[in-house]
């Protein structure tokens, strides 16, 4: 679908006063601005994340009832447990958890569920098998909130439960002994925007003040949490958090850590993904680490994935590595079966193109892909959009939106045609019975006209600044990367360039453009990955929207574009 791009210009005299307050150059005032970024105050806050912050501003009042909770079990000796989630946060949260008991001295157990036998949130029947190992006590992480007869059975099993979980809570909560759910609160927290494996690192750092005060570390080494920022910066990145306020903080000292990780497992998998040892950013987590951690989980159980965090093994590293990346290209294999199955099934649908929404479905789709899948549609139709695999009478799926729909409640809407359903503003996962498939795809349709908002369905670009190829340079570069970490909320400069020249373009791999472009004197390499167009011919002309990359290869660093969308005028 193509888009319409939108050039923010802040307001001259705002650009003019913010560069000389805040002593910065007036592009990098504009950015800022771009980012509701207008004080000088907040200009260094922003540019110079401090881990110091993060003290000020978590309000640990929120984490002290959890964290006196389990000091005062930690003193009874109780026997721990942490049931985790299949997805990268899930399992990054119960490593943190995992890590920092065995830190203390404490042993404690864990489950993470098997997306295809357990489904989605806390098993019973794991619940069933801590309990036979003794387990007493029960942390829920990144699930919970909506499990109210799984937190029931591990009541009824004699566990005191903590659920920690980042998701909206249901009207009725689960009878847990205590909930950590930012969202439980009417106030305007920038808690709320923690993803789970965030809330633990917090919910840490109380916890160790606690047991410091009490003299828990007079004989045992204090754990260092700064190095588990590497696991709170997957996590963060997998999840979609928005990377602004806590998040902003946690990214920028989370990513150093990774970089320099002493964690052999993961030390592998950097190499297996090939990054860049030197720095790890935003991109490289999200398309090239948490996929492949994710793929554990999606394919069959995460229990490789949550081992090689945590091993330090190096023999055990490198076939828990292999594992993942054998299932990483299943996945990739899946997913686009799956994809073209659904294209096909929209494209062939006779009101398809009147429609606001998508809800596909197929019989036995992996249900380990139905998330990308939904994203991916998403992101080419432009629609909120629910993929889902049908299998004995049931159908089980995910969903992801648009910004401009509150998905979460357009499936509440139709909550009389779901079994169970979850999630939040932008992505949910459901169940439901296969007879109520159609009228879900009613109902759905239905809810999304009425609740969205009203530029919902016209996808915008929104760019940053106008600026011709023959301004980017190293230079430039360096003041761009002053803006990381990038993620939801700072998104990396998008530029824009008109009237460019094509040199040279071919197709790369079937469906990515390589393109040769020049501007005046200034030549330049770029990447269009999943172009969607045939290559175009030399001596074309075109207006692109870009982002600039900094590239090291054989010790040459060199700058190239990277191609968001483009325009051909000739």
């Amino acid at each position: 679908m193509a888009k319409s791009w939108k050039v923010q210009a802040p307001d001259k005299k705002q650009i003019d006063e913010l560069s000389r307050s805040a002593g910065i150059s007036p592009l990098l005032a504009w950015l800022l601005l771009n980012r509701g970024i207008a004080a000088p105050e907040q200009v260094q806050k922003f540019l110079e994340p401090r881990l110091e912050d993060l003290l000020e501003e978590m309000d640990a009042q929120s984490f002290a009832a959890a964290a006196s909770l389990l000091a005062q079990a930690i003193s009874s000796k109780k026997k721990f447990a942490v049931h985790g989630d299949y997805d990268v946060d899930g399992i990054t949260a119960a490593a943190l958890v995992v890590d920092f008991f065995s830190a203390l001295g404490l042993p404690i157990e864990h489950y993470l569920p098997h997306r295809l036998e357990d489904g989605y949130g806390l098993s019973e029947s794991g619940i069933a098998g801590l309990a036979q190992k003794g387990v007493n006590f029960l942390l829920a992480v990144d699930c919970g909130i909506s499990d109210h007869a799984a937190v029931q059975k591990a009541k009824d099993l004699g566990m005191k439960v903590m659920v920690i979980d980042h998701h909206l809570p249901p009207r009725q909560l689960p009878p847990a002994d205590l909930i950590l759910d930012p969202h439980l609160t009417d106030q305007n927290s920038s808690l709320k925007d923690l993803c789970s494996a965030g809330l633990v690192f917090f919910l840490l750092l109380v916890l160790r003040r606690i047991l410091r005060e009490q003299g828990f570390f007079a004989k045992t080494p204090e754990p260092n949490l700064k190095r588990s920022l590497d696991l709170v910066a997957l996590g963060t990145v997998a999840d979609v958090a928005p990377a602004t306020g806590l998040n902003r903080v946690l990214l920028a000292h989370g990513l150093k850590e990774l970089a320099r990780t002493s964690r052999f497992g993961l030390r592998v998998l950097k190499k297996r993904a090939g990054c860049d040892e030197r720095e790890i950013g935003y991109g490289q987590v999200a398309f090239l680490l948490a996929p492949r951690l994710n793929a554990a989980g999606r394919i069959d159980e995460p229990e490789p994935g949550f081992e090689l965090l945590l091993t330090q093994d190096p023999k055990q590293a490198n076939q828990l590595a292999d594992e993942l990346e054998r299932r990483n290209s299943l996945r990739q294999r899946l997913e686009e079966k799956i994809m073209e199955d659904a294209v096909r099934q929209l494209e062939s649908s006779p009101d398809f193109k009147s429609r606001k929404s998508i809800v596909v479905a197929g019989q036995d789709w992996h249900p380990g892909v139905l998330g990308i899948v939904a994203q991916r549609l998403r992101e080419k139709y432009f629609r909120p959009s629910l993929a889902i695999s049908l299998s004995g009478g049931m159908g089980r799926g995910s969903g992801r939106s648009v910004n401009g729909l509150d998905l979460y409640q357009a499936l509440f809407s139709c909550r009389e045609l779901l079994v169970e359903f979850g999630g939040h503003r932008l992505a949910a996962g459901l169940s439901l019975k296969q007879e109520n498939l159609e009228p879900l795809q009613q109902a759905f349709e239905k809810a999304v006209i009425e609740l969205a908002e009203k530029d919902a369905f016209q996808p915008v670009l929104l760019c940053d600044a106008e600026l011709p190829l023959f301004m980017v340079s190293p230079e430039l570069a360096d003041q761009l990367d002053m803006l990381k970490p990038f993620g939801p909320g700072n998104p990396e400069p998008l530029l824009v360039a008109k009237s460019v020249l094509v040199l040279d373009c071919q197709l790369k791999k079937e469906k990515h453009l390589w393109l040769l472009l020049r501007e005046r004197e200034t030549t330049l390499q770029a990447m269009f990955f999943r172009a969607g167009i045939q290559p175009l011919k030399p001596g074309s002309l075109i207006d692109l929207a870009y982002n600039i990359e900094r590239r090291t290869w054989n010790n040459k660093t060199e700058l190239r574009l990277i191609i968001r969308d483009l325009k051909q005028l000739s």
